[in-house]
C-alpha cells in the first residue's frame, strides 16, 4: 500500500487534512511541502486522495495512474 510522498516524507493523510481543514490547493501544498515535486510518482496517488478521501492506495498500474492524473484532484 502507498500512503505517502516518499521524496518529501509527507503522508497522504496530512495532505488531505491540509486540503480539507485549511482549504489549501494541491498546487499550494505541493509548493509548501515538496510533494509531487521530486520524482512525481506520488502525484496520481495525491490526486486520488483529494478526490476520494482515501489515504492508503494499492500500487497503481500505469493505466490507473494516467486516469488519476486526468481526473484531477
Amino acid at each position: 500500500m502507498v500512503d505517502r510522498c516518499v521524496c518529501a516524507g509527507v503522508t497522504f493523510a496530512e495532505i488531505l487534512r491540509m486540503h480539507r481543514e485549511d482549504a489549501l490547493s494541491l498546487a499550494w501544498i505541493a509548493d509548501a511541502q515538496g510533494v509531487c515535486r521530486g520524482c512525481t510518482l506520488c502525484e496520481p496517488y495525491v490526486r486520488r486522495t483529494l478526490r476520494t478521501g482515501r489515504v492508503r492506495h494499492p500500487v497503481l498500474t500505469e493505466r490507473e495512474a494516467a486516469e488519476a492524473m486526468r481526473a484531477g484532484g
